[in-house]
């Protein structure tokens, strides 16, 4: 635990300042309009209750980007759970009884799944996560290190490594739709950023 005592926030002004950067981190995440809105929302009720245990060791928004991904984790277990027990429910019924809900917004979902963000989604949590901060958020190792609470290295061995499995996923992709794919030998900083 550190000496440094808690720092007074402003939770009026920091959800002024950075609801819409969490909110876009949670539309990345989740690729759902309605639950990036749950998810942000989430996030700054979670900063309401816990703004006196922000010590100030690393910025608000980093502090942020931890409760969200902490919440987004939580959120992909208990779907993880529901969604199992569904398709027990779903292959157990008869197949005239069988009913499939209806999209959230079948345009949306649609882009969605055509969308570079829809593989990121695809990947493991550490994978997707750190890509989302570096090039959705644009935010720099150290600050991604902070956010994970894990060392820098890790971080950019996630980086290397999603990036490495996206592009076998869309190499994938574009085989399985008899495309020809031409992406670089290497990772690049500029050509990922381009997401």
């Amino acid at each position: 635990m550190s000496d440094v005592p808690p720092q007074s926030i402003d939770v009026d002004e920091v959800t002024r300042t950075y609801f819409a950067r969490i909110h876009r981190a949670a539309l990345v995440l989740t690729g759902s309009p309605w639950e990036a809105d749950d998810l942000a929302q989430e996030t700054f009720m979670v900063l309401t209750r816990s703004a006196g245990r922000f010590e100030g060791r690393s910025n608000i928004y980093t502090w942020l980007y931890g409760i969200l991904l902490n919440l987004d984790r939580r959120e992909r277990r208990r779907n993880g759970l529901r969604n199992r027990k569904l398709r027990t429910a779903w292959d157990a019924a008869p197949k005239g009884e069988r009913s499939v809900p209806a999209a959230e917004t079948p345009i949306e979902v649609a882009e969605w799944k055509k969308s570079l963000w829809a593989i990121v989604a695809e990947l493991p949590d550490g994978q997707r996560q750190t890509l989302t901060l570096r090039y959705s958020e644009h935010l720099s190792y150290e600050e991604i290190a902070a956010v994970m609470n894990c060392p820098v290295g890790t971080v950019k061995s996630r980086v290397f490594h999603g990036v490495a499995s996206l592009r076998e996923k869309l190499a994938q992709d574009h085989q399985d739709r008899g495309l020809v794919a031409h992406a670089p030998a290497h990772a690049s900083e500029d050509a990922i950023r381009a997401v």
